[in-house]
């Protein structure tokens, strides 16, 4: 797996292994692309949830974005990547009070070894799993019965540190819950109302095994439309791996005002035979090669580019200005203004960019019959949400398309736990989703 989106293989990738960064991520982004686009739902917020942090993109139109402006820690990495936003807040974040006496969580993880405290296996700090075990949001037992949780231990965690704040054990547990929900809404809000992009516009897609158990609360903070949990959350990025082409990307910096048509069309007839050729190698025959042209464009001064797609074919001047006008559009887009026609901005061409793309078959997202609609849950628990109280507890696996959920309640599954706070229901679709609304 690429951080741009495509697949190589390891012969190849050997000499590029730049591009290998934050891949994994990757694939969970495009696989929640795929489910939430077959399901009716084109543009997304995708976030992935795990045990040590929470990776999240935007998805428009089928297409995650891309950046070339990523970094690993410190260091800036200007290969082609999808734009992915990392926070620390995962299933393991650690709970602490600040110097200030403030309650923090994350992002310091316990990790899987020692882990929270309901693993028993010698972790001694609170973390986002020990609150959701002492509220019962999660089952006494994790994968289907194999891993058997201590929740006295959970317990005991909670109520020391709930003594060391001042608060009732089932507030500071519900304080922990609600800091992650707003550490994950941070990381949302960085790709969204940052960059222009208005996040009550878009659907969420939550997946990761600790994906799904704060989709409630982030629906409320973020004013989200609705929320989408696949099914076997635990699984997209691997189902991701199987939905992506084999992609490489190539690029000339060719800085300019005037563009020299003659001389762009030589430039992309060479990074077109430079991914012709690594395709070939890759064993597609020519006629399943794909090229997608960019281009990196600003107005004059500025220290940034925007890119944008170039059409193919012949290069004259109604190519020239087809690029043009989508540079000022997604300039406006992102930044609230543009020079279109303003003679004192003129716009510079930075570089020239080709994807070599061999397509695969996708698999396809397989419809499932409708049931009853009021499913009947197999039993209850004591669950707090806003107070303690026996809470339906409804097996994933029986809730055929159209049955709907109403909080309180919680949905299990072998990998994964949606709690359904009051005032909230989940209602499974046709491709075995689960949707979220207030």
């Amino acid at each position: 797996m690429k951080s741009n989106g495509g697949v190589l293989s390891a012969a190849e990738v050997v000499h590029q292994p730049i591009t290998t960064v934050l891949s994994g991520p990757a694939a969970g982004a495009l696989g929640a692309a795929l489910i939430a686009s077959t399901a009716g739902h084109p543009s997304v917020i995708t976030l992935d949830g795990g045990g040590t942090s929470t990776d999240v993109a935007v998805v428009a139109d089928g297409e995650p974005s891309l950046t070339t402006e990523g970094g690993i820690g410190r260091y800036p990495c200007g290969i082609p990547m999808i734009d992915i936003v990392t926070v620390g807040a995962g299933g393991g974040s650690v709970a602490w009070i600040s110097p200030e006496g403030a309650l923090k969580v994350g992002p310091r993880s316990a990790g899987a070894d020692p882990g929270p405290l309901c693993y028993g296996r010698g972790g001694t700090e609170v973390t986002v799993t020990d609150a959701h075990v002492f509220l019962g949001q999660i089952p006494p037992r994790l994968l289907g019965g194999e891993i058997p949780l201590d929740a006295d231990a959970a317990r005991r965690g909670i109520e020391a540190l709930a003594g060391r704040i001042g608060l009732t054990p089932e507030r500071t547990a519900a304080g922990v819950l609600e800091i992650s929900a707003f550490n994950q809404s941070n990381a949302i809000r960085r790709l969204t109302v940052k960059r222009g992009l208005d996040v009550r516009d878009f659907p969420m897609v939550a997946f990761g095994g600790s994906g799904p158990l704060l989709v409630c609360r982030l629906i409320d903070i973020l004013g989200l439309p609705s929320v989408i949990v696949p099914p076997d959350p635990g699984n997209v990025s691997a189902f991701g791996l199987l939905t992506v082409d084999v992609k490489n990307d190539y690029v000339r910096t060719f800085v300019t005002r005037d563009l020299s048509l003659g001389a762009a069309a030589e430039i992309f007839g060479e990074l077109e035979g430079q991914a012709a050729r690594a395709l070939d190698r890759e064993g597609f025959t020519a006629d399943r090669h794909v090229y997608a042209r960019s281009a990196d464009l600003r107005y004059c001064g500025q220290a940034y580019e925007v890119r944008v797609p170039a059409p193919a074919g012949p290069l004259d001047e109604a190519w020239r200005a087809e690029v043009l006008d989508r540079f000022h559009l997604a300039h406006r887009r992102l930044y609230g203004y543009g020079y279109r026609d303003d003679p004192r901005h003129a716009v510079e061409w930075v570089n020239l960019r080709v994807s070599g793309i061999g397509p695969i078959t996708r698999p396809a997202v397989g419809r499932r019959p409708y049931g009853t609609a009021d499913p009947r849950p197999p039993g209850r628990r004591e669950v707090f949400y806003d107070a303690w109280g026996p809470a339906p507890i409804h097996r994933r696996a029986d809730l055929a398309a159209g049955a709907t959920v109403s909080g309180p309640a919680v949905i299990e599954e072998y990998g994964s736990t949606l709690p359904v706070h009051p005032g909230f229901t989940a209602t499974a679709d046709a491709f075995g989703n689960l949707e979220v609304r207030r």
